[in-house]
């Protein structure tokens, strides 16, 4: 069987049989209750149970002759809030049964223009993935079932029902993986996807990387026009270019470090200045940090969003890079979060599991982090720019 479109096909029926009898139908309800925002009553619960029943009494029942497909028929029963409560892995990887799909992107323009013939779209080529002379999956374009999983990333709908497409759902590509006796478990999982990435980057010199759905591209756009009043402040230009270099990239952990290297920058400056006998990074970002900006500026920076407030100040019980800031110590609190978090990044030897953030697989949780050590950026690079070295 190939993949691309009809990808899915791929799932074996005893196994959707079996995936589709462990649905638990408060996970529908409370899926309900969490996207939608309904407000729940017995009623409405019980007509949520039903619709899942209904699905399982298909799986348990249907039949298909040769020429048609289990899946194909079983999916007649299901409605658009299954697919997102029950066939999303994660955040962009469709699950059923035996079959995995997750959304990927060229990750070069040389590896783009091997799979894709023309200038725009107009045919998408694959790779088949084999193992052990067996066919396991494909890489190319999306299956039926990845574009059903995730529709509401690539549509939006307004009050009145009409459906604009917010995302471009024919140039994204996918890895489709429909042996799952590969891995035994999640862990295992994403590592088995990042070897074939590797090996596609090795072996056919073509280049992909893991892929997500921005919410941002959801937004309804607006043709702002505004103006900018420029400052009479002179920035020094390689710090500054530090700091623009943030925009360059989408990838979290290399935002954090190029903002990162902006306070790195003066190090040397710092430490003729302060006269440490022994200087260490962290007594150095202390110092930079302290003659930045005050405590007052970073409580009111800290105040101008609930959520920020709350994110910055609550202890994290799985990583131990996340260092709360105290309002006691409040200045010396970010440079230590800001270095914790650095070293988590840069430093790659063995350690305990959540002490380093690995690539893919902590973006979420440094993304958050972004806009404080943007933050102390700026303010550092205002701060020391032109400053006597």
């Amino acid at each position: 069987m190939g993949g691309g479109l009809y990808g899915h096909r791929n799932i074996e029926d005893e196994r959707l049989k079996e995936w589709i009898k462990t649905w638990d139908t408060e996970d529908y309800i409370n899926f309900f209750r969490n996207y939608y925002g309904i407000a729940m009553n017995a009623e409405f619960e019980d007509s949520l149970a039903k619709q899942v029943e209904i699905v399982k009494q298909a799986a348990s029942s249907t039949t298909v002759s040769e020429d048609r497909y289990f899946f194909d028929e079983v999916m007649k029963y299901m409605t658009p809030a299954m697919f997102y409560c029950y066939f999303r892995y994660d955040s962009s990887t469709a699950y059923c049964g035996n079959y995995y799909e997750v959304l990927i992107e060229f990750a070069d323009e040389s590896t783009k223009k091997k799979l894709i013939k023309g200038y725009d779209y107009v045919q998408t080529g694959g790779i088949t993935l084999e193992k052990n002379g067996e066919v396991i999956g494909h890489i190319g374009q999306m299956s039926d079932l990845f574009w059903h999983t995730f529709y509401d990333q690539y549509i939006v709908e307004d009050d009145y029902g009409a459906i604009e497409h917010a995302r471009n759902n024919e140039k994204d590509i996918t890895l489709q993986i429909w042996n799952d006796k590969l891995f035994e478990n999640t862990e295992q999982f994403y590592k088995f996807i990042e070897h074939i990435l590797f090996e596609c980057n090795i072996n056919l010199d073509l280049g992909f990387k893991r892929s997500r759905f921005e919410s941002a591209s959801k937004l309804r756009g607006h043709a702002t026009r505004t103006q900018l009043c420029l400052s009479g402040i002179e920035l020094e230009e390689t710090p500054l270019r530090y700091f623009n270099f943030a925009n360059y990239t989408k990838i979290p952990r290399h935002k954090y470090l190029a903002y990162y290297q902006v306070l790195e920058f003066f190090f040397t400056r710092a430490i003729k200045e302060a006269r440490f006998p022994k200087p260490n990074e962290l007594l150095i970002i202390k110092y930079i940090t302290n003659n930045s900006m005050t405590a007052s500026e970073v409580i009111s920076w800290l105040e101008e969003i609930t959520d920020r407030g709350r994110h910055y100040t609550v202890p994290s019980e799985k990583y131990p890079a996340l260092f709360p800031l105290k309002a006691t110590d409040i200045v010396e609190s970010v440079a230590t979060r800001i270095y914790t978090i650095r070293c988590s990044l840069v430093h790659s030897k063995e350690a305990p599991n959540d002490a380093n953030f690995i690539p893919n697989l902590n973006d979420e949780i440094i993304d958050k982090e972004i806009s404080l050590i943007k933050y102390a950026a700026e303010k550092v690079l205002y701060k020391w720019s032109n400053a006597p070295e």
